[in-house]
């Protein structure tokens, strides 16, 4: 009898689990790359007019990902610039892309995604004739949603428009989309695809480590979008190297959206992520629910470690102990292609340099790299600074554009907040104008994110809620060193102690004059690729810098 009811138990417990499981996969892609019709429309006339012309198809050809640099789309250049290398061929302004997608039937009562992993500066996307989302994202993915805009089954055209203008009167100086570092291209680069999900879905997972628990809350975001109430579970799996751990709980989802937070205990057996060991752990969450008779099913992924940042008298504090900050900038200088890579491959050859260096810190000097940067700095073991496209005036009162800085501030910490490289955030560099802006700005960013460290601005005025600060000096002297010949001898823990941790600005910054002649052992490829050309001038004494970031106060041992 026992046995009897043992098994009854069992098939009950198994049908309530199969009474979750949908039949097929909930979740489907369609890779978006390769050929796309193409127009330029340096007048933006196809935007502002209401004739047919929404409906035409566009007469040229590009293949994406890729810009229009690469097929030297644009404006012939006649000159040669003395302080940068030069774009061959120069477009700003609306450029059209466009394809005609067969939504597949079994897409039906699906949310439907376009996505965009990287591209300059407004995205806007037309079904058919219809103009049906834009995003202004520079340092994040573009993800528009075209759910009551196609219908699975039928064939859309659709035509997206990329405009690499000046959204916002931004500084032309910061390196996330202006002509001094990258180009300011214009394009589409790294994944584009659309993304069909089940209407109860997964919009944001974050992962906060707790290293004196040796746990990790989970804070997630489930949309519902089926007008419904609706039950089920999340069933987390944390993995790493020799760890595995499964965690269940039950869900009921009344509202379109609810938070759920969750701490998950990870065992004595969890190790911590520190450059000298940066131990990664993955966690998915697979979410089952019903409502009456359908189910659905939808799965979100990301990686983390375990890793605290805190804030030290004179240094940076990592899970507890002081760390010596050793590093240069990355100042989005990418010749060969004008543009940030955003394979793992060539950030990952940045990363070997690093550390073959002895370093173990970036900054990026007022743009964000896109996540194979981050992917590959967790992987190794670099302490990332990120900042956002932010440099001069762009503090000075002007309301559009304050809200620019809002939306993309909140957009960094939560599309790349897990990253355990992910340490130090500042708004940008050199700020000048309303300091009460910038402090607003990074007073928001602490209360959101408790994982990294935050600073208003590097080397110009202090704010109230400023956890390090790089600068070239403090108040109690220089913290950097221009005079001299490179020794390492130089000594700033007086100026540099102060109630923060401070990074010392441009230290070791040193002209060099390069011997022209040896361009052409380096330019094969950028040549040959038809993006950039540079002066060719032997007599001008063009000077480049390098930049070294080196923290306050004495070594950590």
């Amino acid at each position: 009898m026992k046995k009897a009811k043992l098994c009854l138990k069992v098939l009950m417990m198994t049908g309530l689990l199969l009474s979750f499981m949908p039949s097929k996969s909930q979740t489907l892609e369609m890779d978006l790359s390769g050929t796309w019709g193409f127009q330029t429309d340096v007048m933006d006339f196809r935007r502002g007019s209401l004739s047919p012309r929404y409906k035409h198809a566009l007469q040229e050809t590009i293949v994406l990902p890729g810009t229009t640099d690469d097929y030297q789309i644009g404006y012939k250049v006649p000159y040669r610039y003395i302080d940068r290398l030069t774009r061959k061929y120069e477009y700003m302004g609306p450029a059209w892309y466009q394809r005609d997608i067969a939504i597949p039937k079994e897409w039906k009562g699906k949310r439907i995604f376009m996505y965009f992993e990287r591209t300059h500066w407004l995205s806007s996307i037309f079904v058919d004739t219809k103009e049906v989302s834009k995003i202004d994202y520079i340092s994040v993915p573009h993800n528009h949603e075209l759910t009551e805009f196609v219908i699975p089954g039928q064939t859309h055209r659709i035509t997206v428009g990329i405009d690499n203008r000046f959204q916002y009167n931004t500084h032309k100086w910061n390196h996330a989309h202006t002509e001094f570092t990258q180009i300011n291209w214009n394009g589409i680069l790294g994944t584009i695809k659309l993304v069909a999900v089940d209407p109860v879905y997964i919009d944001d997972l974050q992962v906060y480590p707790n290293i004196a628990e040796k746990s990790i809350k989970v804070k997630m975001q489930i949309r519902n979008r089926t007008n419904k109430p609706v039950e089920g579970v999340a069933s987390f799996s944390v993995n790493g190297v020799n760890y595995q751990l499964n965690k269940r709980i039950d869900l009921k989802v009344k509202d379109t959206a609810v938070l759920v937070e969750e701490t998950i205990v990870l065992g004595k057996d969890v190790k911590l992520w520190e450059e000298f060991n940066p131990n990664l752990y993955d966690i998915k969450c697979t979410l089952n629910t019903k409502s009456d008779k359908a189910s659905y099913q939808h799965e979100k992924s990301t990686t983390f470690g375990m890793r605290e940042v805190t804030q030290g008298k004179n240094h940076v504090m990592i899970n507890n102990r002081p760390v010596h900050l050793r590093g240069t900038v990355e100042n989005a200088v990418f010749p060969k292609t004008g543009h940030a890579p955003v394979d793992d491959a060539e950030w990952e050859r940045i990363m070997k340099i690093l550390k073959d260096y002895g370093m173990n810190h970036l900054r990026f000097h007022s743009w964000c790299p896109p996540a194979a940067a981050f992917r590959m700095a967790d992987k190794y073991g670099i302490y990332f600074e990120v900042e956002m496209p932010m440099w001069g005036k762009d503090a000075e009162p002007d309301e559009a554009r304050y809200d620019f800085f809002r939306r993309e501030m909140r957009a960094i910490l939560k599309e790349y907040g897990n990253h355990p490289s992910f340490v130090l955030y500042c708004n940008g560099n050199e700020i000048t104008g309303n300091f009460d802006f910038i402090e607003e700005l990074t007073a928001d960013a602490k209360a959101l994110d408790n994982r990294h460290l935050f600073s208003g601005s590097t080397a110009r005025i202090r704010v109230k809620s400023d956890q390090y600060y790089v600068s070239q000096q403090t108040n109690k002297g220089p913290v950097k060193v221009y005079e001299g010949l490179p020794y390492t001898n130089w000594d700033r823990n007086r100026e540099s102690d102060v109630d923060v941790p401070v990074i010392s600005h441009e230290s070791g910054q040193r002209c060099i004059y390069p011997d022209f002649r040896e361009i052409k052992n380096m330019i094969k490829a950028l040549l040959r690729r038809g993006i950039l050309k540079y002066s060719g001038n032997s007599s001008i004494k063009t000077a480049c810098s390098i930049r070294l970031m080196i923290s306050s106060g004495h070594p950590a041992l």
